[in-house]
């Protein structure tokens, strides 16, 4: 059997688990670039030292700005090599060296989230005009910062998944996963503005976001959004993901518990929601008074 052979086996067991369409695409690209680095359809060259090889190689490479690769990009596009590898290994198209496939530590790196003039300042620059699109933008960067939603949760909203009089609604996560998540009052508001200025005549199958163009919102639509809020803001360091970490950094130094934030975010295991409690932890430092005992000694 060939790598080839390998490859479309395994992209056909990634459907019949019901992944994603994001989720095979991330595979597709992550292996395609894999494959164009080895060069060889021999399944011999799928071993221990061409995974390395290759780790090191992606270390080496540069981004379009000339930075060098993150370790977390790193990391990622190793990760679907290893699910590759170990498919094959579990098929018994390798011999079982499944143990030796360690990825690369990931060098953690403090997240600055949104302070309260920043959080202010990007939702005035939504308010650019009073259009169709400003109000769509302010309820996705609501959206973001009061509920965690990731950027690719948005598009998917449809018209009968919100709860306006019990302020919550269904989000459809990463595979077939659906969790009920609550919206605070100014989000609820603007998304029932937007409801009755633009969808009141909506089915509740329909898409609750349309883009210029009359069509569901995608993906790309939102990208592009957070791009002009960028410039528009001035706040430089401004991508959708850090809405999320915003989110849950706020919410655990206001009181909520991890349980409840890793149901509203949508994590797996409790390990992943644990990155917030550090950052919680400086949130509380940065907002309370050093109770000093030096201080005290010198207090005469």
């Amino acid at each position: 059997m060939t790598i080839k052979e390998m490859y479309d086996m395994f992209l056909l067991e990634q459907e019949y688990r019901n992944n994603s369409d994001v989720t095979i695409e991330w595979y597709k690209q992550q292996l395609g670039d894999f494959f164009l680095w080895l060069k060889s359809d021999e399944p011999e060259d799928l071993n221990l030292l061409k995974f390395k090889q290759y780790g090191v190689f992606l270390k080496s490479q540069t981004k379009r700005d000339g930075d060098r690769l993150s370790s977390s990009s790193v990391h990622g596009a190793l990760r679907a090599v290893k699910a590759f590898y170990n498919f094959c290994i579990g098929e018994d198209y390798l011999d079982d060296f499944s143990r030796q496939l360690k990825l690369p530590k990931v060098h953690s790196k403090e997240q600055l989230i949104l302070d309260d003039t920043e959080i202010i300042q990007l939702l005035r620059a939504c308010d650019e005009s009073y259009s169709h699109c400003s109000l769509r933008n302010k309820c996705f960067v609501l959206l973001m910062l009061d509920s965690g939603l990731r950027r690719g949760e948005i598009p998917r909203i449809n018209i009968g998944d919100i709860t306006f009089h019990n302020k919550s609604m269904i989000i459809r996560g990463k595979g077939t996963k659906q969790r009920l998540i609550p919206i605070g009052y100014q989000t609820c508001e603007h998304m029932l503005n937007y409801r009755l200025k633009y969808r009141q005549t909506a089915s509740s199958s329909e898409p609750f976001f349309l883009d210029l163009n009359g069509q569901r919102c995608s993906d790309n639509t939102i990208k592009q959004i957070f791009k002009r809020l960028k410039e528009t803001s001035g706040i430089e360091r401004l991508h959708p993901h850090l809405l999320r970490h915003t989110f849950a950094t706020y919410y655990l130094a206001d009181g909520g518990d991890l349980e409840t934030l890793r149901l509203i975010l949508g994590h797996s295991n409790i390990q992943t929601t644990q990155m917030y409690l550090h950052l919680a932890f400086n949130l509380k430092l940065q907002r309370s008074r050093h109770n000093s005992h030096i201080d005290k000694l010198f207090d005469h």
